[in-house]
């Protein structure tokens, strides 16, 4: 499926699959209304073929259960291929069969999705990516499934990063499988700097000594008022060792601080310098784009943005570029990456609870965790992903992974985080737009929080 689909179109992806394998629907209109719903050609034929139908059949014979997943966006062809071999050998062996939908851009709008769907008890969608910040929520709605120690041993799970099983868990259950974590990345042009900044002074300076005079803009990241924003923010704010929340009580707000004013005036120092007018629009991908296009000397991003840098068909600097930590300031003396991720969770109003675990499964296998590495440059959750010769051989990134993934923080944890991010994005993009000072900005955020907080 090329575009965002919604619940309705799902919906009518549904009544399709149905009357197919009920003989009431002829395979050309099946692919006519699978076609016109948002479903490729190639994904509208493979559908055909796991519901029964065939070029000598006017209906279905009911053969597979069609599980539909919805995804962040991956735009590697990563998720698309490991659901294509899970249709070829697991779902051929047990008659399930998933149909892949990429999501939107923007994870916010993904939420908002999956808020309406779930908030009318819609079953359109089987499978659902959820962002490491939602589990919690999630399983307090009702919304998902929990995992069994009987599908899930303790055996297996102890095979994963402990932090992304962390963020699955809400009141000692398993809400969702933690597919891949995610950390923010410092990407520099090694042909153009002598080595990685340490500290945020530093990457100043660079930034400044390499734009304009050698490349166009110095340094690039996500800085729209999304959710991304609240990531970039808080791995500039932990280098000043600042925080939003005490770490030892998080109905404590901590954010109107000499740590938090250092980082987002540094943050708003950027804009217009070292940094485009339009880094306040930018989210993943537009920052990505400009840095393959050759056009900055750094850029804040996630591993995704690693491979797709590296290919010659699309990137401009394939073998001139590298990694490295997040930078550190003021008193701080260790970067922090903000900490990521995407699990995988079973829709609570969908029939096909087990079918969906089997999928699940699946994709939490070495074969499945290997091809996120080497194909995606997904940072998977299985551990043994960063030693394994064959991912090392052909992305060496991993190699280089595990001691960031070591100093990795999250974003506040706190049940109330949708109000919390919602406050953060709008008072940063002001100051960042300069439409608010930096002063009023962070007295704004300790009294919005303190609000949310006690709601």
């Amino acid at each position: 499926m090329e575009d965002t689909m919604i619940p309705e179109q799902f919906s009518a992806l549904d009544e399709a699959i149905t009357r197919i394998r009920n003989g009431r629907l002829s395979r050309r209109s099946f692919l006519e209304r699978t076609l016109a719903i948002g479903l490729s050609s190639g994904a509208a034929v493979s559908l055909l073929e796991a519901c029964g139908g065939n070029s000598n059949s006017s209906g279905g014979n009911g053969a597979a259960t069609n599980l539909i997943w919805i995804s962040e966006q991956d735009q590697s062809g990563t998720y698309q291929m490991l659901v294509d071999t899970f249709n070829k050998t697991i779902g051929q062996q047990k008659g399930l069969h998933v149909t892949y939908q990429s999501g939107p851009a923007k994870t916010d709008d993904l939420l908002t999705q999956y808020t309406n769907m779930l908030r009318a008890r819609n079953a359109s969608v089987d499978v659902l990516s959820i962002d490491i910040i939602y589990p919690a929520q999630f399983a307090a709605s009702q919304w998902t499934v929990a995992i069994s120690d009987t599908q899930w041993p303790a055996a297996e799970r102890a095979k994963f990063l402990p932090g992304p099983i962390k963020g699955c868990t809400y009141q000692n259950q398993l809400w969702a499988a933690p597919l891949r974590t995610d950390l923010g990345l410092l990407y520099y042009r090694k042909d153009l700097l002598p080595n990685p900044p340490k500290t945020w002074d530093e990457l100043n300076s660079l930034a400044t000594a390499t734009a304009p005079s050698k490349i166009k803009y110095g340094y690039v990241w996500q800085g729209a008022q999304y959710e991304g924003l609240v990531c970039d923010f808080v791995e500039v704010l932990y280098g000043y060792n600042g925080t939003i929340l005490d770490p030892n009580d998080p109905s404590k707000v901590t954010i109107n601080s000499p740590e938090a004013r250092q980082a987002l005036t540094r943050m708003v120092s950027w804009v217009g310098t070292i940094s485009p007018e339009a880094v306040t629009t930018y989210q993943e991908d537009p920052a990505r784009q400009v840095w393959q296009n050759g056009n900055a000397a750094l850029m804040r991003n996630w591993p995704y943005a690693y491979a797709l840098s590296s290919d010659p068909k699309q990137s401009q600097i394939v073998g001139k570029f590298d990694i490295s930590a997040m930078p550190y300031g003021g008193s701080g003396t260790v970067g922090h990456s903000a900490i990521g991720g995407w699990n995988l969770a079973i829709n609570a109003f969908s029939k096909k609870a087990d079918a969906c675990w089997e999928f699940i499964h699946y994709m939490l296998q070495d074969d499945a965790q290997k091809q996120l590495a080497i194909k995606g440059t997904f940072t998977p959750t299985l551990q043994s992903i960063y030693t394994d010769n064959d991912v090392l051989a052909k992305q060496p990134l991993f190699g280089k992974l595990g001691p960031i993934l070591k100093n990795g923080l999250p974003r506040p944890v706190s049940p109330k985080y949708s109000d919390i991010s919602d406050i953060l994005q709008r008072y940063i993009h002001q100051a960042l737009k300069k439409q608010i000072s930096v002063d009023t900005a962070l007295s704004s955020l300790e009294t919005e929080l303190k609000k949310a907080l006690a709601s």
